[in-house]
């Protein structure tokens, strides 16, 4: 939803419901509908012949318009409803009379009538001048252009946009509807680029916002940041990261991410069965090349490398409406969740598959589960386990007040660990994954500081049915200074964090800066 919102420039409001509908038909060639609505009293109306589009001025709501108007076949020939957009096409030629108030909307069709001897002198209207007849006939394809967007017709709203565009080639507000159309089609290149030429014109916080949003999602970047980390009694880390990602042509993509990690660990036990501390650096590199197979599907290919082991991965991803299905798989992926992971070179193997839905309505929801093997240095099997995690998110109002709020589900379940005798002979595990299910609940809110700076922050609950329980808080500052530049810094403390032993809990504050080409 923040997406949408951030190109669209709307904030959200109340919905126009359809309260009722009073239809009237007859064979004779006459219709007349009559809607009575709440909260929309100024909608847009656009007529093509026997075309009738209306844009509300907010969402419909949940009646059922299509059904209704659908048991009049002889008079409609078709009905198209979306977000908050009704388009129907009539049967035969005639004439629409639309008229509408606060709270009421009539349509009107009719067969022509044969005209009658005129007995008064007819009005005399000033005629419009030549420019403000262009002015009003480009502002009526915009918007129906915007109507069929809304309706999915994103080659019918390309064509029109294309032609305004073409008479008026600095038009800012075609500009904006196209990019909106492009990025709705899935062509987010061309739509960041329209983005790019209204701003040259306009410089909008909000379209400057939107354009950032697709560039972060999609597009070339280059950052770095530093983070500290205090895991509980368990450890405190600095971490410092260089990212980036890059086309190399078309369908290729290339990323890559090279962390060090400064620890000081309290003492833990060391494969040898030893209790010692530590303190010192851990460097490793990740690179991930993405190849879009075609318009649904892309194959992930990862490789990773520590000091002490090198790793790789593959992921088929593909894209079921209204989300994306992925199946993977990783061989020694850098592991470093705890304290004696991240000192003695842990790695994963793993098989996983999920399923990742973003943008529906006000929606974000995902599951997923992979089977994984655990492993140190030198020694490649000292646990299995399996693991589930999923979350649900949802933006809406409190008292016209808009908040995110969530769920997320993060567990593992050991299937069966490696057990180790000291030199004392107690038993003790080299790498001990601890049983967990944390159940998070999580509500937070956006403020608009400034046009280039937003302050995010939410507090959550967590309950880890095996360990620890509690609340934590999470915010970011985040400020965008330049059309192309990002600077983030973020802080939080979490009840319960899976990147330390067991399900202790985590504080951390960080700033990460970049840079989107």
């Amino acid at each position: 939803m923040a997406m949408v919102a951030g190109i669209t420039g709307l904030m959200p409001h109340a919905r126009a419901d359809v309260t009722n509908a009073n239809i009237t038909a007859s064979d004779a060639g006459r219709f007349r509908m009559v809607l009575d609505l709440r909260n929309s009293p100024d909608n847009s109306v656009t007529i093509n012949d026997r075309e009738l589009i209306i844009r509300f001025s907010a969402p419909i709501g949940d009646f059922d318009l299509n059904g209704l108007l659908g048991k009049y076949p002889e008079q409609i020939l078709t009905v198209q409803t979306s977000y908050d957009v009704l388009l129907m096409q009539m049967a035969f030629d005639g004439k629409f009379e639309v008229s509408q108030s606060k709270d009421r909307l009539v349509v009107e069709y009719a067969r022509p009538e044969k005209p009658k001897e005129r007995t008064t002198a007819p009005t005399v209207r000033t005629p419009l001048s030549t420019a403000e007849t262009r002015a009003a006939e480009m502002r009526r394809n915009i918007i129906e252009a915007r109507a069929r967007m809304e309706l999915g017709q994103y080659g019918h709203a390309r064509e029109i946009l294309a032609h305004v565009i073409k008479s008026a080639p600095e038009n800012i507000e075609a500009r904006n509807a196209l990019a909106e159309v492009e990025f709705r089609s899935g062509n987010w290149r061309e739509a960041a680029r329209q983005y790019g030429r209204v701003i040259a014109k306009n410089h909008d916080p909000a379209i400057v916002r939107a354009r950032q949003d697709i560039l972060k999602q999609n597009g070339a970047f280059i950052g770095g940041g530093a983070q500290y980390q205090s895991n509980g009694s368990s450890n405190t880390q600095i971490v410092g990261t260089l990212n980036g990602r890059a086309f190399i042509r078309d369908d290729l993509l290339l990323a890559m991410d090279i962390e060090n990690r400064h620890i000081d660990a309290d003492p833990f036990i060391q494969r040898d069965g030893r209790n010692r501390a530590f303190t010192g650096e851990r460097q490793k590199i990740a690179l991930r090349l993405d190849q879009e197979i075609s318009s649904r599907t892309v194959v992930q290919y990862r490789g990773y490398a520590t000091q002490k082991s090198p790793g790789m991965g593959a992921e088929w991803q593909y894209n079921i409406l209204p989300g994306t299905v992925s199946l993977g798989a990783d061989y020694h992926q850098p592991y470093w969740d705890q304290t004696s992971a991240v000192v003695q070179y842990g790695t994963r193997d793993a098989v996983l598959a999920q399923y990742d839905v973003t943008q529906t309505d006000s929606w974000d929801f995902g599951i997923g589960a992979s089977l994984n093997r655990y492993g140190l240095d030198g020694d490649q099997d000292l646990a299995r386990t399996w693991r589930l995690e999923g979350y649900i998110r949802d933006n809406f109002d409190i008292y016209n007040f808009p908040v995110f709020a969530g769920y997320r589900l993060d567990a593992e379940y050991p299937l069966n660990q490696t057990s180790k005798t000291d030199q004392t002979g107690a038993d003790f595990r080299p790498l001990d994954i601890t049983r967990r299910e944390v159940h998070e609940f999580s509500i937070g809110h956006d403020i608009q500081l400034a046009d280039y700076l937003t302050l995010s922050g939410g507090i959550a609950y967590s309950y880890d049915r095996f360990g620890e329980q509690g609340f934590g808080f999470s915010g970011a500052l985040i400020g965008n200074l330049a059309d192309q530049y990002e600077t983030t810094l973020s802080f939080g403390h979490t009840a319960n964090a899976s990147n330390s032993v067991g399900s202790s809990g985590s504080t951390f504050i960080g700033i990460t800066i970049k840079q989107y080409f």
